[in-house]
């Protein structure tokens, strides 16, 4: 009998030192699991932290930082149903930050019909944040006016909530937007963007335009050359072949590329062997910009000479002329031009409509009023600048119609008309009113600005000048 219960102990002894190796083996399983799962965690926050944005945005992160000796001696302290419940929360919180982590920048282009709205659908972007995007200020209101081929770059996490975003306005700025503090901040950024001084000349053949192509100058210099010397030249009458014309400009580059064309700083004009000048000055107490002649009078006149850019004339002013449609004679008391369906049709000067609407065989008119003396009429139109109204403001030289041919008319076109003290004047050959020079107190001040920049259109004009007289 003493000898089965001595066996029995032994027995029982040995298989208690085999359960505790075993609950140890286990316990040292489950602690290594942990120090695995310690590790990847932390792998996680750093792939997290690598993203400046990211970081701002995201909620603090709790992971576990002791050392693995520390987690062994611990586990070994620890029972199994509460090693399994500590593994559980360490699982929760992994799965937690791998939620959390952002998405690469992703490109989305504006479709035809697109809407923000859509944008953010495509990009799988929660709605919500979009009404809390628009309440981020008003930066943000660039982005109610986005246009088909416009790219909207958008950071985002797993769960459709945005980070950042970015979009180009134009080539000098973009509007960034990150979330910091879990809170969307929405700025304009300016690009830096690099100034160089530039020159070109060109000599008439044909056209304006193909002069200037000729001489890599590029639509938009060309068009604001136009503008300048418009109110002495008539570019559909004056131009004679072998006139010329030097032009001194900027040029803007953005990280060493060029972008765009800046301002005309001064220019040279020949027309029928007349020499015009024109150079940039702004006006230190309105901060106003205009161009001047070298001696200080403004090139801009109250009245621009032709309210459409090189239109062909098709009708002149006269007491007597056969018309097409009503085919009999009668007064023609404007100027038509010819020009394609949907031209623009800018003000001849600063003004107020006082007329819009139809007028018989007119058409759909654009009537303006100029002060007390002035007004000015255009008629046959297409359609008219949307945001005007009777009483409207306008300014010279802002689009307030287009061409078309309504009423009485055989093709698009636009009839001007200009009249002082309600009498039809040719708007070919009236004397236009000019507007104010250089004040006197400015005068030495505009010496001193100007005088550099004509010199170097000096420079660049005497080449051109003595290689046309050799020629």
């Amino acid at each position: 009998m003493s000898l089965i219960s001595k066996d029995f102990r032994l027995n029982t002894k040995r298989e208690e030192q085999h359960s505790h190796a075993r609950l140890r083996w286990a316990l040292f399983a489950i602690a290594c699991a942990g120090i695995g799962v310690v590790i990847a965690s932390t792998n996680t926050e750093e792939s997290i932290s690598s993203s400046d944005i990211a970081a701002n945005s995201l909620p603090e992160i709790t992971t576990i930082t002791k050392s693995p000796e520390e987690l062994t001696r611990e586990s070994y302290s620890l029972s199994l149903p509460e090693l399994q419940a500590k593994q559980k929360i360490i699982n929760n919180d992994n799965a937690f930050s791998r939620s959390l982590s952002p998405k690469q920048w992703r490109d989305f282009t504006v479709k035809p019909g697109d809407s923000l709205a859509r944008v953010f659908k495509r990009a799988k972007i929660k709605p919500q944040q979009l009404d809390e995007l628009m309440k981020a200020g008003d930066a943000v209101k660039k982005l109610r006016h986005i246009f088909p081929k416009d790219t909207i770059r958008v950071l985002s996490d797993n769960n459709g909530v945005l980070l950042a975003l970015r979009y180009e306005i134009d080539q000098k700025s973009y509007l960034m937007v990150e979330r910091k503090q879990g809170t969307l901040d929405a700025q304009i950024i300016d690009h830096q963007i690099e100034t160089r001084q530039t020159h070109a000349s060109g000599v008439i053949n044909s056209s304006l335009f193909l002069a200037a192509q000729k001489a890599g100058i590029s639509q938009n210099v060309i068009m604001e050359l136009a503008n300048i010397f418009g109110w002495d030249i008539d570019f559909v009458l004056d131009i004679r072949k072998g006139d010329n014309f030097t032009v001194l400009y900027e040029e803007l580059f953005r990280d060493g590329e060029k972008i765009a064309d800046g301002n005309i700083l001064a220019a040279d004009f020949v027309n029928n062997g007349k020499i015009y000048r024109a150079v940039r000055y702004t006006n230190p107490q309105t901060n106003n910009t205009e161009y001047y002649t070298p001696d200080g009078k403004s090139m801009r006149k109250a009245f621009l000479r032709t309210p459409i850019n090189f239109a062909r004339i098709s009708s002149r002013f006269t007491t007597s002329r056969y018309h097409p449609v009503l085919h009999k004679f009668r007064s023609h008391k404007g100027v038509d031009y010819a020009a394609k369906r949907g031209t623009p049709i800018f003000a001849a000067g600063d003004g107020k409509v006082i007329f819009k609407g139809k007028k018989g065989g007119y058409g759909k008119v654009l009537i303006l009023q100029h002060g007390t003396k002035y007004t000015t009429l255009y008629a046959h139109l297409k359609t008219y600048n949307r945001k005007l109204r009777n009483g409207s403001r306008v300014k010279q030289g802002q689009t307030i119609a287009y061409v078309g041919s309504s009423g009485l008319a055989t093709g698009p076109h636009l009839h001007y008309e200009f009249r002082v003290n309600g009498v039809h004047r040719n708007p070919l050959t009236v004397k236009l009113p000019i507007s104010k020079p250089v004040p006197k107190r400015y005068l030495a001040d505009f010496d001193l600005m100007t005088s550099p920049i004509m010199a170097q259109l000096d420079l660049v004009t005497r080449p051109h000048q003595v290689a046309l007289t050799e020629n």
